[in-house]
């Protein structure tokens, strides 16, 4: 029987942190406007971005409304608005927890899965445009390198 191996933690290593640090600083103004250009998403699906956020959030499931506000590290008084207009739009709706009356989540409707449907495929038409740009096998590693952050991003977060 095989042993199933147990992925190796790294100790602290401060020129590794510093240079990941540095990175994510650097990324950060540069995601929004040159990687994926939000704010053409924003035009195109007229859609605040926040809006496009809690989509993608509960594209994973319902969640209540304290727990996007967790995740989302906006307060629960500005989340009640955002989270209402989306279901003014049909694309969320609030629905009582089966095991505890008290407690309301909210959920993606159809529509709000076709609307995020819509949004990716805006982002793939925009991803498209790279070709000229980088190598297939520039994009792959991009690819998996953010695999990669996003399961890291799941991992350091799941203790929230």
């Amino acid at each position: 029987m095989e042993e199933k191996q147990m992925a190796k933690k790294w100790s602290v290593d401060s020129a590794l942190v510093e240079s990941v640090a540095a990175n994510l600083v650097e990324l950060l103004p540069l995601f929004p406007k040159r990687l994926i250009r939000l704010d053409a998403l924003v035009r195109e699906h007229e859609m605040p971005f926040s809006h496009i956020q809690i989509l993608v959030l509960l594209s994973e499931g319902a969640m209540a409304i304290g727990t996007l506000s967790d995740k989302l590290s906006i307060a629960k008084p500005n989340i009640t608005p955002l989270v209402d207009s989306l279901r003014e739009q049909h694309y969320v709706e609030r629905v009582r927890d089966a095991r505890d009356r008290r407690i309301v989540n909210v959920c993606i409707t159809d529509s709000g899965l076709e609307k995020l449907q819509a949004i990716q495929c805006s982002v793939a038409k925009q991803v498209a445009e790279w070709p000229g740009l980088f190598s297939r096998s520039e994009v792959k590693a991009f690819n998996g390198a953010l695999s990669g952050v996003i399961r890291m991003a799941m991992e350091v977060g799941a203790g929230e």
